[in-house]
C-alpha cells in the first residue's frame, strides 16, 4: 500500500489551513457582515464565537483526522465506531461540492475585476457618466452572462487543481506557504494606504468603539454564522488535513494559531476596506455589492486608485484559491481512497464535476435566471442550504460524536499526541464542545430556517 503523504513542517500545516480559512468569507464576506450588522457590537460577538466555539472544533476536527488517517467520510465512522456515523462525513463532502460550484463563480467574478483592474477597463469610464450606473452595469453585465463569468471561473479552478495535483508536500504545503504571505504583504501594503485616508479614524470607531446596544438576535446570529463561514467549519477540510498531520506535532498549538490568523485578517479586511467607505461617504452596509460596484467608485476617485484595486483584487484572489484548494482536497482525498485513481485523475475528475456544478450555478444567474423558488436563484438555494443547514448540522453532528461518542479521554488522548497533558483551560474547552456547542449551534439553526437572521 503506497505511504500517505503528509505535511513536512509545521508552518506548511498552519499555511495551508490558514488558507483554508482565510478567503471569500474574511475578505469579501466579513466587511459586508460587519458593515449591515453595526460594526462593533458584530465583531465583538464574532470574536467570542471564534474563541469559545471555533476553537475547540478546530482542534476536535484535526485530531479527528490525524486519528483516522482517512477522508472525511470514513473519519466519522473509524471515529464513531459505527459506519452509520458515515453520514455526517457524506453530508460533508456533498456540502464543500456545493459550496465549490458557485465558490468558482465568485472566484472567476473576482478574476475578472482584476484584470479589468490591470488592463484600466475596469476605469474606462465616459467624462460626466455616473459611476453609481456604471459599476452596477459592470456587475449585472457580469453576473447575467454565461460565457463571460465562466472562462474566468475555469481560469480560476484550473490554477486550483495544478496545485492539488501536485500533492500535499509539493503542491499544497508549497504553494500555501508562498501564498499566505504574500496574502500578509499585500495586506499591509493596503492598510498602511489606508491609514492615511481621512475616514480612517471614523472606521476604527466604527469597527471598535463598543457599542453594546447594537447587539441583537440578529447581530448574535449573524456573528456565530459568519464565524463557522469563516473558519471552515463544518465541511470536513480540517479533518481531511488532519489526517495528514504528523504526529510529532501540537494539535492545541496549531489550532490556536490558525484561529488567530483568520480573526487577524478578518479585522484586517475591515480596515482596509472601511476607511476608504467612510472617506468617500459610502454606505457600510452596502451588503455583498461591496466589493463588486461600491469599492470601485472608491477606487476611481481614490490617488493611485487603479494600483489600489489591482492589489486588492489580487489579494482577494489568493484568499480564494487557498480556500478553493482545501474545499477540492475534501473531495480529491475521498475520490483517491474510494477509486484508488491517481491524485492526478482524481483531481481532475473532480475540477470536471465541479465545472458543471459551476456551469449551472453560471447559468442560473445568467440564461435561466427565470428559474427561481421562493425568490432564489439556483446559487441563492445553495448558499441558502450549505450555511444554514448542511453547514451548522455536520458542526453539530462533530461535537456530539467528539464529545458523546468518541469520548473526552479518546480526544485529549490524541490532543496529548505531540502535544503536552491537558490543562484546566483544556478541560474548559472540552466542557464548551460537549455541554454549550452542540445546543448553541442547534438554536443557531433553528433561528436560521426561522428566518432570525441578520
Amino acid at each position: 500500500m503506497k505511504k500517505r503523504d503528509t505535511f513536512s513542517t509545521k508552518i506548511g500545516i498552519i499555511a495551508a489551513s490558514a488558507g483554508s480559512a482565510i478567503g471569500l468569507g474574511n475578505i469579501w464576506k466579513f466587511p459586508y457582515m460587519a458593515g449591515i450588522n453595526g460594526g462593533s457590537a458584530f465583531i465583538f460577538i464574532y470574536i467570542i464565537a471564534i474563541v469559545l466555539m471555533g476553537y475547540p472544533l478546530i482542534y476536535t476536527e484535526f485530531a479527528m483526522g490525524r486519528r483516522a488517517k482517512s477522508n472525511a467520510v470514513d473519519t466519522f465512522g473509524i471515529i464513531g465506531g459505527r459506519k452509520i456515523w458515515n453520514f455526517a462525513g457524506f453530508l460533508a463532502v456533498l456540502t464543500v461540492f456545493l459550496i465549490a460550484t458557485f465558490y468558482m463563480m465568485i472566484t472567476g467574478w473576482v478574476i475578472y475585476y482584476f484584470y479589468n483592474s490591470l488592463t484600466g477597463q475596469l476605469y474606462n469610464i465616459a467624462q460626466g457618466a455616473d459611476s453609481i450606473t456604471y459599476y452596477k452595469d459592470i456587475f449585472a453585465h457580469l453576473s447575467t452572462s454565461f460565457a463571460l463569468p465562466l472562462i474566468f471561473s475555469i481560469i480560476g479552478i484550473y490554477i486550483t487543481a495544478l496545485i492539488n495535483s501536485m500533492g500535499i508536500k509539493e503542491g499544497i504545503e508549497k504553494y500555501s506557504k508562498i501564498m499566505m504571505p504574500l496574502l500578509v504583504v499585500i495586506f499591509i501594503v493596503l492598510i498602511g494606504y489606508s491609514m492615511t485616508l481621512p475616514g480612517f479614524n471614523d472606521s476604527m470607531a466604527f469597527l471598535f468603539k463598543p457599542n453594546f446596544s447594537s447587539i441583537s438576535p440578529a447581530v448574535i446570529i449573524g456573528a456565530i454564522g459568519q464565524a463557522f463561514f469563516s473558519l471552515s467549519l463544518g465541511m470536513g477540510a480540517l479533518i481531511t488535513y488532519g489526517s495528514y498531520i504528523s504526529k510529532t506535532e501540537n494539535i492545541r498549538t496549531i489550532a490556536w494559531q490558525v484561529t488567530v490568523a483568520d480573526t487577524i485578517i478578518a479585522l484586517f479586511s475591515g480596515l482596509l476596506i472601511f476607511p476608504a467607505v467612510f472617506t468617500y461617504d459610502l454606505a457600510p452596509s452596502a451588503g455583498p455589492s461591496l466589493i463588486f460596484i461600491s469599492l470601485p467608485q472608491v477606487f476611481l476617485k481614490m490617488p493611485g486608485g487603479r494600483l489600489f484595486s489591482t492589489l486588492f483584487f489580487l489579494l482577494v484572489i489568493v484568499a480564494a484559491i487557498t480556500s478553493l484548494v482545501s474545499i477540492l482536497e475534501i473531495i480529491i482525498t475521498y475520490v483517491i481512497e474510494k477509486t484508488k485513481w491517481s491524485r492526478k485523475f482524481s483531481t481532475w475528475a473532480v475540477v470536471f464535476a465541479v465545472t458543471v456544478g459551476g456551469a449551472i450555478n453560471i447559468a442560473g444567474e445568467g440564461p435561466w435566471s427565470y428559474l427561481q423558488l421562493a425568490g432564489r436563484s439556483i446559487f441563492g438555494w445553495l448558499d441558502y442550504l450549505t450555511n444554514n443547514i448542511t453547514i451548522p448540522l455536520v458542526a453539530v453532528l462533530t461535537a456530539i460524536l467528539s464529545g458523546w461518542v468518541w469520548g473526552i479521554a479518546s480526544l485529549n488522548e490524541e490532543l496529548e499526541v505531540g502535544g503536552t497533558p491537558s490543562t484546566s483551560s483544556d478541560r474548559y474547552f472540552n466542557l464548551l464542545l460537549k455541554w454549550v456547542i452542540p445546543p448553541v449551534i442547534i438554536i443557531l439553526m433553528i433561528a436560521l430556517l426561522l428566518g432570525i437572521q441578520a
